[in-house]
C-alpha cells in the first residue's frame, strides 16, 4: 500500500474514469451521517440496448434500489456520492484498485491495494446486462472449492439446481458480513465463532470472505453439539488445507475461546439458545453479530390473557406474533447493551418464515446513557404490555434491574 501525493486529485480522477468506459466497480460505504439515506451505494458497468452504461445500486437498511445512467451523467453523480456522503470509497478500474478512507478532518487518505490491472471489459457486448442475474460475491460459473466440496457447485463451477437456494443464501449472507467489514478490527487477525455451524456452508463461506475476497488474516471455529456433523466438516477443511478453520462439539454455554471473538454467528439456533449467544457475544464486546432465531418457544407459552384479543387466539398469528415480538424486544436489549442494530430479510419468506436476521454493531464511540436507557425502557415496555415477566436475554443483559425471575418457558 501506498499513499498518493494529491489525493483529492487522485480521487477525481478515478471517478472520472467512469466516462472513458475504465471503472470496473465503485463501492461507497460508512456512511458519514447516521441519517444518511443509504447505507451503501455499488457502481458497476451494465449494458442498456446497444450502449454502456453504470448501474447505482443503493441499499437502506431493508430494500435495494436500482437506477441506470450513461457513462457521462454517471460522473456527476459519482462526484456527489464521494463529496462528504461516505467515508470509504473502493474503486476499482482497468489499472488497479484503490482504498479511499475520510479522515477526521475531512481529507481523504488513498491505498493502492494491488498492483495488478483488471482488465475492462472490451465491448458493450461484453458488460453484463441490467436485467441478468445479479452479481454475487461468488460468482456462478467460477469453481469455489469450499463450494465444490459442500456439493453446492460442480467441479466446473455450475451450481447443482438442487442447490440453487442454499448459493443464494450464501452470497446474500456474505453481502451482510462485507457491509460492516469496516467495523471489524483492522490491525489483527480477526477471531470468528459460529454457533451451531451445522453442515457449515456459512462457515465455509465466511472463511472465504474474509481470508479470500477481503483478505484478511482470520481464526475461525465452528460449534455444534451433533459429533458426525464436526466430523465431515473437519474432513472438508483438511482435504481444503485449511488449519485456520476449526470446528467442536460442544454446547453455547460451554464454549470457552482462546480469545474474545471479533465476529459471533448464531444461524438457527433453537429457542433461546439464540439469547445465549446474543448474550455470550455482548460479554465478549464482539465488534459484530449475526443472529437468524429459529424456533422460539419462550414467549409463546408464556403470554397468558393477551390484551392482544384475536391475534394471539389463534395458533398460526399467536406463533408468528411471538416470534416478531421476541426478535424486537431482542433488538431493543442489544441497543441498549451497546450495539446499533438492524433487523434484516434474511431469505425470502418462499423459502423459510424464520428469515429475520440480527445484525448488530458494536458502537465505537461513547454512549449516550440515555440511548441505551431508552432502549432498555422500550423493551420493557413492550414486554410489560402483553403481562409477560423478562425474558431470557433480558434476564442473562440485565440481571441487576429485571423485574425478577421469569418461570421456566414450556417447549
Amino acid at each position: 500500500m501506498t499513499d498518493v501525493a494529491d489525493p483529492a486529485q487522485e480521487l477525481q480522477q478515478l471517478l472520472q474514469s467512469a466516462a472513458t468506459g475504465q471503472l470496473v466497480l465503485a463501492v461507497f460505504s460508512s456512511p458519514a451521517s447516521a441519517a444518511a439515506p443509504h447505507i451503501r451505494v455499488d457502481v458497476r458497468p451494465v449494458r442498456l440496448k446497444d450502449s454502456a452504461a453504470l448501474q447505482f445500486a443503493a441499499r437502506t437498511t431493508t430494500q435495494e434500489f436500482h437506477s441506470n445512467l450513461s457513462l457521462a451523467a454517471a460522473v456527476p453523480h459519482l462526484y456527489e456520492l464521494a463529496d462528504g456522503r461516505f467515508r470509504n470509497i473502493r474503486i476499482v478500474t482497468s489499472h488497479g484498485e484503490t482504498q479511499a478512507v475520510a479522515g477526521k478532518n475531512g481529507r481523504w487518505k488513498l491505498h493502492r491495494k494491488y498492483s495488478s490491472p483488471t482488465p475492462p471489459p472490451t465491448t458493450d457486448t461484453a458488460l453484463p446486462g441490467h436485467d441478468r442475474n445479479r452479481n454475487h460475491l461468488i460468482p456462478a460459473g467460477q469453481p469455489c472449492p469450499f463450494l465444490i466440496h459442500t456439493g453446492v457447485m460442480t467441479a466446473d463451477g455450475t451450481v447443482r439446481s438442487s442447490h440453487s437456494r442454499k448459493f443464494r443464501q450464501i452470497n446474500r449472507f456474505l453481502e451482510f458480513i462485507q457491509d460492516v467489514a469496516d467495523a471489524l478490527p483492522a490491525d489483527r487477525t480477526l477471531h470468528v465463532v459460529d454457533f451451531g455451524c451445522g453442515k457449515s456452508y456459512l462457515t465455509f463461506a465466511t472463511h472465504h470472505l474474509l481470508a479470500t475476497l477481503l483478505q484478511r488474516s482470520c481464526r475461525i471455529t465452528g460449534l455444534d453439539r451433533r459429533e458426525d456433523v464436526v466430523a465431515t466438516c473437519r474432513q472438508i477443511s483438511s482435504d481444503l488445507r485449511l488449519p485456520e478453520l476449526q470446528f467442536q462439539a460442544g454446547e453455547i454455554s460451554g464454549f470457552a475461546p482462546e480469545c474474545p471473538p471479533d465476529l459471533v454467528v448464531s444461524l438457527h439456533a433453537c429457542d433461546t439458545a439464540t439469547d445465549d449467544a446474543l448474550a455470550q457475544a455482548v460479554q465478549w464486546q464482539a465488534s459484530v453479530v449475526l443472529a437468524v432465531p429459529c424456533c422460539q418457544h419462550e414467549m409463546h407459552s408464556l403470554i397468558q390473557n393477551s390484551p392482544l384479543g384475536p391475534v394471539t387466539d389463534f395458533g398460526i398469528t399467536r406463533e408468528r406474533f411471538c416470534a416478531l415480538a421476541t426478535d424486537a424486544i431482542r433488538a431493543a436489549l442489544m441497543t441498549a447493551a451497546g450495539y446499533s442494530v438492524q433487523l434484516l430479510e434474511f431469505i425470502d419468506m418462499e423459502h423459510t418464515p424464520k428469515n429475520i436476521l440480527l445484525r448488530c454493531v458494536r458502537r465505537r464511540s461513547a454512549d449516550s446513557p440515555t440511548v441505551r436507557a431508552a432502549a432498555l425502557q422500550k423493551a420493557r415496555e413492550l414486554r410489560r404490555s402483553l403481562a409477560l415477566p423478562p425474558l431470557r436475554l433480558e434476564r442473562l443483559l440485565f440481571p441487576e434491574t429485571a423485574d425478577g425471575p421469569a418461570p421456566e418457558a414450556r417447549t
